[in-house]
């Protein structure tokens, strides 16, 4: 990872956990108490009571404080590869509904943090592409891609769609950032219509939006789920390269109904 990319993501990180990971020792577990966790980050109804991001053997775990004691001796008796593993996870998500005394209102995400620079990127070009304007909007809405996050990305213009014809099957671009908007974009990928989907739609417009986006001097970060390996492949093809993973608990506002869905089985490193 070039230097300055891997600083300026270092800086993006540091703000959401409240930790400087330039300071963190390589190989350690760090585990930060924040007030940040208390409150919904942008783009999401819920807040994260724990986040956990991995990057260069750097491990950063910001939680809630009333977690942090709870946290800190799990860890400490946690071995580490157990802690790697969808075992481990399962054990953080345990305690993190224990301590707050939240039974079935946590859930979990894990999945990579990827990005892509000029020598990274790779164009794909397999179906007709172009940006998106305001003008389309009522025939995105029609096809279900549209959403009102993209509204900055349109009148930026790092908003593009793959076209079927006349018709928009694709779309890829970028939503808000609460910091560093001038360095960093996050990519906003609404995905492919169902009856398109693995015919190369999605890769075609990720990469006229992320070209855009290192064209505006920007670098484009791609956040996605190890639940969907459709989206990291898409990724993957057009250039983006792993910065880390992260781990996130999120507190429901109401108890949600059973699931059985079980936690995402990849490592989490």
């Amino acid at each position: 990872m070039p230097g300055t990319v891997g600083q300026t993501l270092d800086r993006f990180f540091s703000a959401y956990l409240e930790c400087d990971l330039t300071r963190v020792t390589p190989g350690r577990v760090l585990i930060i108490p924040s007030n940040r966790r208390e409150i919904p980050e942008l783009h999401y109804e819920n807040p994260f009571a724990l986040w956990l991001v991995a990057t260069g053997n750097r491990c950063i775990i910001s939680v809630q404080p009333a977690l942090e004691t709870p946290l800190k001796k799990l860890i400490a008796r946690m071995p580490l590869p157990i802690f790697h593993l969808p075992e481990g996870r399962r054990m953080i998500l345990e305690t993190v509904a224990r301590a707050l005394n939240l039974p079935g209102r946590v859930s979990a995400f894990s999945g990579p943090i990827l990005f892509a620079t000029r020598g990274t990127f790779r164009p794909v070009e397999l179906h007709p592409c172009r940006q998106i304007t305001t003008a389309d909007i009522p025939v995105l809405q029609t096809a279900g891609l549209y959403d009102t996050c993209l509204d900055r990305s349109i009148a930026e213009g790092t908003c593009y769609a793959a076209f079927d014809g006349p018709d928009p099957v694709s779309l890829a671009g970028t939503r808000e950032v609460p910091h560093l908007q001038d360095r960093i974009a996050e990519m906003y990928v609404p995905g492919t219509i169902p009856a398109k989907r693995r015919e190369g739609y999605g890769k075609t417009c990720l990469s006229s939006a992320t070209r855009a986006v290192i064209q505006s001097g920007r670098i484009p970060l791609y956040l996605t789920s190890d639940l969907n390996p459709g989206s990291i492949a898409t990724a993957r093809a057009v250039g983006y390269q792993p910065y880390g993973r992260q781990f996130r608990v999120e507190i429901a506002t109401a108890e949600p109904p059973p699931s059985t869905t079980p936690l995402p089985q990849s490592p989490i490193f």
